[in-house]
């Protein structure tokens, strides 16, 4: 059985036309403001009425259809070791580490700190066993290197102590090029990256309506080598957008499709995903809510969209804005995980560890998250139905009062049919009890040091990583 998402669906076709046509009218008439003037310039010469002064480009609908029939409706993203990789394509949901907070939780002390290199390190060597998890990041922002290279050691920590698909910095066109430089690197060559690309990215639009100038001049380059590209904003209802789910859509839609039309005009065929980080503002603090129960249905309504036009979708789902691994994270995030997965959300990003709104990683919560997320998969499973899986010849075989333990039938099944969990705990209470009564954070932290105490990352070939440490003295001499 395959997992399958897609299915759960809030809107039907001529609702998201609706969206559509108002995004359209935003586009032509309103305008987005892009911070680049290298952006404005392609935008202008393909046609979109252009306010240099205001920095505002209207873009006419024949510029969006035409990006649209350029832009792939699949992309494949690679880990080092090829078999790691991420079709992300209709009906395939993917799910990724949190990456860049400033915080983690400490597996000693349990309190808040800010992140160093070496939590970058163990958190890709801790995601890295973790079989639920596809895709990893450089989880923290080290407060113990220099801001200058920080893109650059989180990249190469990543290249490093794992063999799983990576998350790409794009935060100026200068540590963009790094960046792609040491992937090429592991790739073989730049020509070998674009066929087969080991990085995907993210440009988060400002809203309302507008893109950065670094996040843009990153896209470009990472639009040349034909590494696959998220558009995301992070509208949020009631303060950067309208309070209206609908409103908000149409806004998050005219940013992202203003991006889509930036990167296939850069880069006709260049990858792209159409993203989301919407959630509500909390009305009582001012605050993002990425826990919000809402989230979960912007997250469903962008996987129809994205599948509207025809390319891959990426959410920001298994969030929570509680502090700790605790009863609220638990509820917020399979909430707002499995309505993502179940619309067919291809790569969600921003979940695995995640704690406070994004804002916090935890190693814990990153083995809990495992799980869930394993849980995830086996619901987009979904019942398989044959003649094998219907088991008539077996029902007939126990008959009336018998049982199915001993059955070839249930040996042969059991492991395809039920998910079984690493960390859920369903023992008697006696059992539990002789074992110390521990709670979910207890028994996750104990495999988090199992983890880091016994697992080996696939080692980087010596040459190459000659060669990324060659680089990031390079860049260390730059600054």
């Amino acid at each position: 059985m395959n997992p399958k998402g897609g299915q759960l669906k809030f809107l039907t076709n001529d609702e998201l036309y609706e969206i559509h046509t108002a995004t359209m009218e935003v586009l032509e008439q309103i305008g987005v403001r892009f911070l680049s003037e290298k952006a404005l310039r392609i935008l202008e010469n393909a046609g979109a009425h252009v306010d240099f002064k205001r920095k505002i480009a209207r873009i006419p609908e024949y510029l969006v259809k035409e990006a649209l029939k350029k832009a792939p409706s699949r992309c494949i993203v690679y880990g080092r070791d090829f078999k790691y990789k991420m079709k992300l394509e209709d009906g395939r949901v993917y799910f990724a580490m949190l990456g860049w907070v400033p915080y983690v939780l400490d597996l000693e002390s349990g309190r808040r700190r800010e992140g160093t290199l070496s939590d970058i390190e163990l958190l890709f060597k801790l995601g890295d066993a973790l079989e639920n998890i596809h895709c990893l990041d450089w989880a923290v922002w080290p407060n113990d290197i220099p801001d200058p290279v920080v893109h650059a050691y989180g990249l190469y920590m990543g290249f490093k102590n794992t063999t799983k698909p990576l998350d790409g910095y794009i935060y100026g066109e200068t540590a963009a090029k790094d960046n792609i430089k040491m992937a090429a690197v592991v790739a073989g060559g730049e020509e070998e990256l674009k066929k087969k690309p080991l990085l995907i990215t993210i440009e988060n639009p400002v809203s309302p309506l507008q893109h950065s100038k670094e996040l843009i001049e990153g896209l470009m380059v990472y639009a040349k080598y034909k590494q696959p590209i998220v558009i995301a904003p992070e509208d949020q209802s009631g303060t950067t957008a309208p309070v209206t789910l609908a409103g908000l859509m149409v806004q998050q839609n005219a940013e992202i499709l203003s991006g889509i039309v930036l990167v296939e005009l850069i880069n006709p065929g260049a990858p792209v995903l159409y993203g989301t980080v919407s959630t509500i503002a909390d009305m009582k603090s001012g605050g993002i809510a990425l826990g919000a129960v809402e989230a979960g249905i912007i997250n469903a309504v962008t996987a129809q969209l994205a599948q509207y036009y025809g390319i891959p979708s990426r959410g920001t789902a298994g969030t929570t804005d509680s502090k700790i691994p605790d009863i609220q994270a638990g509820i917020e995030k399979a909430m707002t995980l499995i309505m993502a997965a179940l619309s067919g959300i291809n790569f969600i990003y921003s979940f695995a560890g995640a704690l406070e709104s994004t804002m916090t990683i935890s190693y814990e919560q990153l083995v809990i998250d495992n799980e869930l997320a394993g849980m995830v998969i086996r619901a987009l499973k979904g019942m398989r139905i044959d003649d094998e899986a219907l088991a008539v010849d077996v029902i007939k075989n126990v008959g009336p009062g018998g049982h199915y333990l001993t059955q070839k039938h249930t040996l042969e099944n059991f492991r395809k049919e039920h998910y079984i969990p690493t960390i859920i705990n369903r023992e008697k209470r006696e059992l539990w009890e002789k074992a110390g009564s521990k709670d979910m954070r207890e028994i996750a932290r104990e495999k988090v040091k199992k983890i880091l105490k016994e697992h080996e990352p696939e080692p980087l070939d010596p040459d190459i990583e000659k060669e990324l440490k060659d680089i990031l003295k390079e860049i260390e001499r730059r600054i």
